[in-house]
């Protein structure tokens, strides 16, 4: 059992399109898929920048994602475009999620 407070990814490509946020990570290409992701926009509880303490420029930037299936949030860290990158996921997951309440509202 790990010990830090969130499981922290990288070295891969994130994909977000209209209903999923993707991850391939860059060991998937030699046949392991151990580290790739697929989350539901709609499953998302909580979406953050994320900053952790790094003496190289642009390792320490991230995005942390919940949702309900996991412990503890996943961190999509050493982002280089970090801002762009918050806006496209945090846009499409609103557009999806005022979707989704227009046609199924809860009240």
């Amino acid at each position: 059992m790990s010990t830090t407070p969130t499981d922290y990814i990288r070295n891969g490509v994130l994909y977000v399109t209209e209903n999923y946020l993707c991850f391939e990570s860059s060991s998937s290409r030699s046949g392991s898929s151990k580290r790739n992701k697929v989350i539901k926009l709609l499953d998302i509880t909580d979406i953050q920048k994320y900053k952790v303490l790094s003496v190289l420029p642009g390792s320490g930037m991230g995005i942390s994602i919940a949702t309900p299936s996991t412990q503890k949030p996943m961190v999509f860290g050493a982002m280089m475009h970090r801002d762009e990158a918050f806006e496209a996921i945090y846009t499409q997951y609103t557009k999806i999620v005022t979707k989704a309440t227009a046609i199924n509202p809860e009240t």
